[in-house]
């Protein structure tokens, strides 16, 4: 997984800010079963995490409003990665 195909599906806006779980589904990564869903979460915090270091992704914890009330990051384009 690169950093591009992570940028490509990252929204350009705090407020349309997708979690890791959304960011996968919008990549198209397999996460039938649980052990698929661990190996796709691990690959895009990783990338993720070298996206945030380099000032290209923002990130900011949210809680879930509908359902179970469950803390998530949620993360969107900086103004850098959109030049």
């Amino acid at each position: 997984m690169n950093h591009e195909e992570v940028l490509a599906v990252l929204p350009d806006s705090k407020e349309e800010a997708k979690s890791i779980k959304e960011i996968a589904q919008a990549m198209g990564l397999e996460i039938s079963s649980y052990v698929d869903w661990v190996r796709a979460e691990r690959r895009l915090v990783r990338a993720l995490g070298a996206l945030i270091r380099w000032g290209w992704v923002a990130c900011d914890n949210r809680q879930k409003e509908e359902g179970h009330k469950f803390w998530y990051n949620a993360y969107w384009k900086t103004e850098l990665a959109k030049e």
